[in-house]
């Protein structure tokens, strides 16, 4: 295995914490991945696989590592649905999420490295949970983050207050460039984004979210739990397969406005699985992308109030209107959907830098099913008028909206 040498120091056992953050494309979560594996096969040792929200295996670094053990075609591992095992000398991994698993945290035993993925979202409770629980001698905790602001609770502790024996390692795309691992494509990102300075110093240079050019969406307020008043009104589902997620989230009325709940985000999920995931929810209509009748039909069958959401000429745009004009709440563990909602923005043309309407770029598996959810709760007549309006043209008769 190739270690960039920005991160040979992680190689190194005289530091107590590593905070390693920085920017997409730095090479920081698949070289961890790749130190840990290295340290597993040279001696016994047990890691623990964090992250603040992890609702199923899926979620946190299982994968990852999973794929490394079989790039590399390294036969000493067992790879199991809930841990990874070195069979010659008995290393694991064992994988948790942190929110709200106090208890858990605090019983595990014999942690020598401590791994913590997203560690821009973790909380001081936890933070004040973990650390005293690795407490092995010569134990050892890496975090590896993107910041989102300046008071992120784990960057104001290890770099900005900063503590003892503690490792700071900062990197930026510019590492995966200079090892020749930023593919092209990237590299035409980057480029474009520089029109943007601030996504482009918050994407790319790893530095702190500000507002960011050309957002789509923006005011919207994170929670940290789902008030008991809060009303279930729709589900909405986006499919997908390989390579994009299937996505899943709850719309909920609160005092005004909607909660959004990351409830899926998962690849590689045939409509059995959907189903046995929203069959166990809270009934609820579903709206679902109506691109996919099939997948209506299979999943309706199986027991789910299921119905695909109005599609068409402009539909894009209205829904996000529709969207921008409503008081929104996402709840922190909602973790794909508040990176969804960061990086999405305005298409722009490349020759002239002017607004491209009814176009954005950026993730949007989860922001699409909050796009059918919320328009299927306006009532019928209202959607056709609010459509109607948008795709009008001057000077043209009235658009009849089906």
């Amino acid at each position: 295995m190739e270690i960039a040498e920005e991160f040979e120091r992680l190689l190194d056992r005289d530091w107590r914490e590593a905070a390693v953050y920085g920017s997409r494309y730095s090479l920081k979560s698949g070289t961890v991945a790749r130190i840990l594996l290295i340290r597993t096969r040279q001696e016994k040792i047990r890691v623990g696989c964090f992250r603040e929200f992890q609702n199923s295996i899926a979620e946190s670094s299982h994968q990852l590592l999973k794929d490394l053990i079989e790039y590399y075609e390294l036969t000493d591992f067992e790879i199991t649905d809930n841990a990874i095992v070195n069979t010659v000398n008995g290393s694991e991994f064992i994988f948790k999420g942190l929110h709200r698993n106090e208890q858990s945290i605090k019983s595990i035993e014999g942690i020598d490295i401590a791994w913590v993925e997203e560690a821009q979202t973790v909380s001081v409770k936890s933070l004040e949970t973990l650390t005293p629980t690795i407490r092995k001698p010569g134990s050892q905790i890496i975090y590896t983050y993107n910041r989102l602001t300046e008071e992120d609770p784990i960057h104001k502790r290890l770099v900005i207050e900063g503590r003892p024996n503690t490792l700071v390692i900062k990197v930026d795309y510019t590492v995966a460039k200079k090892y020749g691992f930023l593919p092209k494509q990237i590299e035409e990102e980057i480029e474009d984004d520089k029109k943007r300075p601030n996504l482009f110093k918050h994407k790319w240079l790893g530095e702190p979210e500000n507002q960011i050019e050309g957002k789509v969406y923006n005011d919207w307020k994170e929670i940290e739990e789902i008030p008991f008043e809060a009303r279930l009104e729709r589900y909405g589902l986006d499919f997908g397969y390989w390579p994009d997620p299937c996505a899943i989230v709850q719309i909920l009325y609160y005092n005004g406005g909607y909660i959004l709940d990351e409830l899926l985000y998962e690849r590689k999920l045939e409509n059995p699985h959907i189903a046995s995931t929203l069959l166990n929810l809270p009934k609820a209509l579903v709206i679902a992308d109506s691109a996919e009748p099939k997948s209506i039909a299979e999943i309706r069958r199986l027991g789910i109030n299921i119905i695909g959401a109005d599609k068409g000429s402009e539909s894009v745009r209205y829904g996000v209107k529709t969207v921008q004009a409503q008081k929104i709440s996402v709840t922190k563990r909602s973790v794909n959907l508040l990176k969804e909602y960061r990086g999405y923005l305005q298409a722009v043309d490349k020759n002239t830098n002017l607004p491209l309407v009814g176009e954005y770029t950026g993730e949007n598996h989860l922001l699409d099913a909050v796009r059918y959810a919320i328009c299927s709760l306006l009532p019928i007549k209202q959607r056709k008028e609010k459509l109607a309006q948008i795709i009008r043209l001057p000077n043209t008769p009235r658009v009849n909206v089906t």
